[in-house]
């Protein structure tokens, strides 16, 4: 831990005693024989700097469970993995962490970590000691993201202590640790601008501040950290150009301004939104900080995103776009049974890429088309029958498959509404193997991926569209307003979980 950077030390003045003077006006004192040496005074010893406050790990309560489980998997001495509902979580259990068939599970409980992002999970059976490590991965939302650095995966102890290790890793987008055992279990994030997000109407007001959250390492844990109570605080006085609205010292006239100032126990600044509509909407709101609680080189940039909302705006801007840049990731996991059969998916995308206006569109709207040409795509699927020896099993990996005479992405805007609707498909080359009473063969389908569509999303002004989704998975029963569908080899009434969707189009 590095040392804190601001102490407050209290220096006593220095009093030195000094004689002289006589008895009256008018009679001199006779003077003493010969010379007297007379010891000057020792000087007051100055007090020892005050050494910085000691912070005390902070003893939380234990979370109130909030629903009932939401998610469980029987996991025996060949592991396997269990996703959260809403994939903020996955464990995965290798092979050999167990010696028998137990029950894992996920139930959400009150967050009462320092420093806490999203929601907590109970992982049960609580005290099950894994003889291998078993790896937590949390995909953060981009709420939890914004306005924080450097997430890690806490647990709270028996003493009511929450701990992170030291080893976790934040990269790909995932935060990642290992355990042993099961209990519960948090985001954390030790340095945080508050809000990370929010809307900001024109020429109206947003309070930020700074929020720390600190921690150190843990004698009695090895390779482990206590978590402190979180302080609104500034800890070091920073300069009004550390502060910045798009990257402009203290904002201007076109982004938005600043005003406030630090002091030693408060840092804190109020934006004002401009009088129109900025180019590049949201605006980021970033402070350059030093975490005296992590061990990185030079400050952190923390930032905020601030979207200016002007719902008078309407959207006759967006006819002078021409492209829109897509940034997408899907997210989507199930498994099932019936009578009939069962079945399991795993659907993942983080695919980029450009649609262009279409020259067709009609009046009173806005259409764009293209492909997601870009990033990586995912896909494992198996389909069992309960009747007879029928097994599908299908696996992909690579870029998103794009067929150049076909666009898969589409956008229509209505101009009378200023309503988005956004639909897509996001394929993958995957290989498609059929296992019968008569031996196994390769089939011919080549692809497999997921469509999905998005409805009635409000532009209310703004230029930089988009969001993150829970949409019900229908395969194929299309009845919701919105919804995805994987590629299927075996169909189930109703809905089948959900998926999550993040998605993003910015004008260019």
């Amino acid at each position: 831990m590095k040392s804190h950077p601001l102490l407050f030390v209290t220096v006593a003045a220095l009093l030195q005693a000094c004689g002289g003077g006589g008895s009256d006006a008018t009679t001199s004192p006779a003077p003493l024989p010969g010379p007297v040496s007379t010891p000057a005074p020792a000087p007051a010893p100055v007090p020892a700097p005050a050494p910085p406050p000691v912070r005390q790990a902070a003893v939380m309560p234990v979370g109130a469970v909030l629903g009932d489980v939401v998610a469980s998997a029987r996991i025996g001495a060949d592991g396997g993995r269990l996703v959260a509902p809403d994939y903020s979580l996955s464990v995965i259990v290798p092979a050999g962490a167990f010696n028998s068939e137990q029950t894992v599970t996920l139930q959400p409980i009150e967050n009462t970590a320092p420093g806490a992002r999203g929601k907590a999970w109970r992982i049960r059976p609580e005290g099950q000691q894994a003889k291998r490590p078993i790896t937590l991965e949390w995909l953060p939302t981009a709420t939890e993201r914004d306005g924080a650095r450097h997430l890690r995966i806490a647990t709270q102890g028996a003493d009511g202590i929450w701990r992170s290790a030291k080893a976790g890793s934040d990269s790909d987008g995932v935060v990642r640790t290992t355990t042993t055992h099961f209990s519960d279990w948090s985001l954390v994030a030790g340095v945080q601008l508050r809000p990370g997000k929010a809307d900001v109407g024109l020429e109206q007001t947003l309070d930020l501040s700074v929020l720390i959250c600190g921690r150190d390492t843990d004698a009695q844990h090895p390779g482990e950290e206590v978590l402190f109570s979180c302080d609104t605080d500034g800890i070091i006085p920073l300069s009004t150009s550390a502060w910045a609205v798009n990257g402009v010292p203290a904002g201007n006239a076109s982004v938005g301004t600043l005003s406030g100032m630090d002091m030693p126990s408060v840092s804190k600044r109020s934006y004002r939104a401009p009088a129109a509509l900025p180019a590049q909407n949201p605006v980021a709101v970033s402070v350059r900080y030093d975490d005296p609680f992590d061990d990185v080189t030079g400050p952190v940039l923390l930032a905020s995103h601030v979207t200016v909302v002007d719902p008078q705006a309407g959207c006759e801007w967006i006819r002078t776009v021409n492209s829109l840049a897509l940034e997408l990731e899907q997210d989507y996991h199930w498994s099932g049974s019936d009578s009939a059969g069962s079945a399991s998916y795993a659907h993942q995308a983080r695919v980029t890429g450009v649609l262009q206006r279409d020259p067709q569109t009609p009046i009173g709207a806005v259409w764009f088309s293209g492909n997601a040409d870009a990033g990586r795509v995912s896909a494992e699927q198996s389909y069992s029958s309960a009747i007879v020896l029928d097994r599908i099993e299908v696996t992909g990996q690579g870029a998103p498959l794009v067929e150049p005479s076909l666009q898969t992405m589409r956008v229509f805007v209505d101009l009378q509404t200023c309503k988005l609707m956004f639909s897509g498909y996001v394929p993958v080359a995957a290989r498609h193997v059929r296992t019968t009473k008569d031996g196994t063969g390769v089939m011919d389908a080549r692809v497999s991926g997921v469509s999905f569509l998005i409805k009635d999303y409000a532009l209310a002004g703004r230029r930089q569209l988009g969001q993150e989704r829970q949409l019900p998975a229908l395969l194929r029963d299309r009845s919701a307003p919105e919804w995805v569908d994987p590629d299927s080899h075996k169909e189930f009434p109703g809905v089948s979980g959900t998926a999550r969707l993040r998605w993003s189009l910015t004008p260019q």
